[in-house]
């Protein structure tokens, strides 16, 4: 672990927030004019309000950088993405470990092919990546290119179909045997276990949770009965399934932060007793209690090159180190503030609470 004194503290540009009034959710895909991010579906709807500009909170929010927009690209949508002026075509990196790896490959220069079918592969991206969106955090080293900057608190439950006496109230043992396939009927009901996408961060997490992996995990491609689809896209269910739900995703498609992509499914608890959300529609809201809970809950991240944002190197970036600087009251990675016309009001909107850590660590690039 490193401390917060890597993250440059006293850049002479910062992070604004901008008069520009935009509706929210904003899924425009802009070539950015200064810092592009990629990377994590969990954290795309939330940064991309951000960015994009958001009355969510009744007052209107957007985060620049020194006055120059910012470009958040969906883990989903066109096979390809140009994320900087005259800059290269390459695949849309899909979700966090995808996004590390674009981010990775743009700092070395090593050529990147993404997780998205039919986008062109091994590009060379430079300098086209500034930021990844990661739902889940690395392996801690203190020689590590990349720093992680914790984002928000989010936290795991699921979404089902099927009757709520049945499926409604799972079990963490009772997962890992589903996802196994050692277990495949409860209540009666053959029950459809479905996972995300590979490399995605919610994927890695969830497996890590239940405590299976990805060797214990038998997809139906591998002969066994799990199914892989897009993360947090409840349209998917079919009739008695279950696949890993974000909460502040959850919470911000029934407050209308983001896309609406619950279709009939149902939010199920992992923890007896205790709901992942209080109140309904655009009244819902976290609980703090599950989100504390040191086995579902999660803190989230934004990854960045780490000698960019370290003043005593010479690629440091002041308005990059002040853009993740969790300190300043209008950057991507404040949680702390209060105040509507600030990014985390904008966050608690979208199901986000403030991170359970605020040390910053590093962590060597993808491969």
């Amino acid at each position: 672990m490193i401390s917060k004194k890597a993250i440059a503290l006293c850049a002479t540009v910062g992070v604004t927030l901008s008069g520009i009034a935009l509706a929210a959710p904003a899924h425009a895909e802009p070539v950015a004019n200064s810092y592009s991010i990629v990377g994590s579906d969990t954290l795309e709807d939330v940064v991309g309000a951000l960015v994009n500009g958001t009355r969510i909170t009744g007052s209107t929010v957007r985060v620049s950088a020194g006055g120059s927009s910012l470009g958040s690209f969906d883990a989903t949508g066109s096979s390809y993405i140009t994320t900087k002026s005259s800059g290269v075509r390459f695949g849309r990196p899909n979700g966090s470990g995808d996004g590390v790896k674009a981010l990775s490959r743009s700092i070395d220069g090593a050529p990147f092919t993404s997780a998205t079918p039919g986008g062109p592969a091994n590009v060379t991206i430079t300098g086209q990546v500034d930021i990844a969106r990661s739902s889940s955090a690395g392996a801690s080293n203190n020689a590590g290119e990349l720093l992680y900057v914790p984002f928000g608190r989010d936290a795991f439950a699921y979404a089902y179909q099927g009757a709520a006496a049945s499926i409604g109230a799972l079990t963490g043992p009772q997962m890992k045997s589903l996802y196994e396939c050692s277990l495949t009927q409860i209540g009666g009901a053959t029950i459809t276990p479905i996972v995300p996408q590979s490399g995605s961060g919610t994927r890695k997490d969830w497996l890590s949770k239940i405590g299976s992996s990805e060797t214990a995990m038998l997809t139906v491609a591998e002969g066994g009965c799990v199914v892989e689809g897009q993360e947090h896209d409840a349209t998917s269910l079919v009739a008695n399934s279950v696949m890993p739900m974000s909460v502040s995703r959850w919470v911000s498609m029934n407050t209308g932060a983001s896309y609406d992509k619950r279709g009939t499914g149902t939010l199920g608890s992992l923890i007896a007793g205790v709901a992942p959300v209080t109140g309904t529609g655009a009244a819902m809201v976290p609980n703090a209690p599950y989100y504390a809970n040191t086995t579902w809950g999660r803190d989230t991240y934004l990854v960045v090159e780490f000698a960019r944002v370290d003043p005593t190197n010479a690629k440091y970036d002041a308005k990059l180190a002040t853009l993740i600087d969790p300190t300043k009251a209008a950057s991507l990675t404040n949680s702390a503030s209060v105040l509507a016309s600030q990014p985390g009001s904008v966050k608690k909107k979208f199901g986000m609470l403030a991170p359970a850590s605020t040390t910053v660590f590093r962590v060597l690039k993808s491969a």
